[in-house]
């Protein structure tokens, strides 16, 4: 009988855990690929390196948070080939600078469309034009002699809503897909918003890209289009606004920078947290929706959220019901990154007050005989040491059985040092 092995960086790996292995691997080697990239890294005035961490347990899910002077951050972000900055809501300051144009300009829109839809693409163009929607349509922009390419690419470059007429004929068509490759890269990076308008075709039928945008149809010609006029223009038929709900009115207005119901979800784990580590606390889906009074869409999305940044995990069993989830349980994360919003300690203050000891004292500490001598208590102690582990500034150990300590042991490495000297 042929027995067959499976080994993944030279440890071996059950067959029937080779998916998991496998993204565990690839996880393992973004973190090593990001951290190699920046390791020359350095903001030419003050010579400070940059603190990487990485969060999440899937491809998914994984974030990474870089911090440093917002010179090196500039650094950073253009070593990695990334240059969209993140702002306070989420959206890109591409985006951001988008709508503002739209407020002042008005909306531009691309239509996209095949030679055989000619005549509803002009119909459709006609409207736009006539309701306030600057429209580039091919028959308008491209005259004798012109650059069929730098025309498009014209349009393309100005057009704040890219709308790709989506038909039985069109969706095959190479220069409908090459016009949708390039719209869908501009919504990417955050410069105009992508419409997929169908006609006579089904939402199955959508490449997989598309398959996750809200995609029109168009069954009612003029009520179909009256309405995508009204949403390009932002006209909205929301009532007036009433007063917030109680999860708004004790939030933190955004300071923590996460929805208001992932905010209370975080502060409720936070505050329950005996030892501020992973694991703990574990709390129970009914338990959650009790503490909370959110309605089951509001906590399902604000557990996804917290997911997303690596904060917490979810666990799911057969019958876990409408929540699709049977608990929630804490990541480090969560305490290193929110424990400064609710609690009276900073965990990277902390951290480097630990890093610092190590530096003028001993290459190691036991945790517990140096939160003794701090007269720190594990809740605090372990979200400072996890704050050291999460961006590789320490060497830790990974024995079993250092409750309530998230380590047994930490050692300083030249990483150390260098964070010391940095943040001093």
């Amino acid at each position: 009988m042929l027995k067959l092995s499976f080994e993944i960086n030279g440890r071996p790996v059950n067959p029937s855990n080779l998916a998991n292995a496998f993204e565990a691997a690839a996880l393992s080697s973004i973190e090593e690929y990001v951290r190699a990239k920046l390791e020359g890294v350095r903001d030419p005035d003050t010579r400070e390196f940059p603190v990487v961490a990485v969060r999440g347990h899937d491809l998914d899910n994984l974030a990474f948070e870089i911090s440093g002077s917002p010179k090196l951050v500039a650094l950073v972000k253009e070593k990695l080939g990334t240059t969209n900055e993140a702002t306070a809501t989420g959206e890109s300051q591409t985006m951001a600078e988008n709508k503002k144009a739209v407020a002042k300009n008005g909306p531009c829109a691309f239509v996209c469309h095949a030679s055989e839809d000619k005549d509803l693409a002009k119909r459709i163009a006609d409207d736009f034009q006539g309701n306030g929607i600057d429209t580039f349509f091919d028959k308008w922009e491209i005259g004798p002699g012109d650059s069929l390419r730098g025309k498009i690419d014209a349009g393309l470059g100005r057009c704040t809503h890219f709308v790709a007429l989506l038909t039985p004929n069109s969706i095959h068509k190479p220069w409908v897909i090459a016009e949708i490759d390039a719209g869908f890269v501009r919504k990417v990076e955050g410069q105009c918003k992508f419409i997929a308008l169908r006609k006579d075709l089904s939402v199955d039928a959508l490449p997989p890209l598309l398959k996750a945008l809200y995609s029109p149809e168009l069954k009612d010609y003029k009520q179909d289009i009256l309405a995508l006029v009204h949403s390009i223009h932002g006209v909205t038929t929301k009532p007036p606004l009433g007063p917030s709900p109680r999860v708004i009115r004790e939030g933190s207005k955004g300071a923590v920078g996460l929805s208001a119901a992932a905010e209370m979800v975080a502060k409720l784990m936070i505050e329950r947290s005996e030892h501020g580590n992973s694991f703990d606390p574990q709390l129970e889906g009914n338990e959650l929706r009790t503490a909370t009074g959110l309605p089951d869409d509001d906590l399902i999305d604000a557990i996804d959220e917290l997911v997303g940044h690596g904060f917490v995990r979810k666990y799911v069993t057969l019958g876990c019901g409408p929540l699709g989830f049977s608990s929630v349980i804490s990541e480090a994360a969560l305490f290193v990154a929110l424990d400064k919003f609710y609690k009276s300690w900073n965990p990277e203050v902390d951290a480097l007050h630990i890093a610092a000891e190590l530096v003028n004292g001993n290459d190691e500490g036991r945790i517990s005989q140096m939160a003794e001598k701090l007269g720190w208590l594990p809740r605090r102690m372990n979200p400072a040491v996890n704050f050291l582990l999460e961006r590789d500034l320490v060497s830790g150990s990974e024995e079993m059985g250092s409750y309530p300590w998230c380590q047994h042991w930490i050692s300083k490495t030249s990483k150390t040092r260098r964070f010391v000297r940095d943040r001093s």
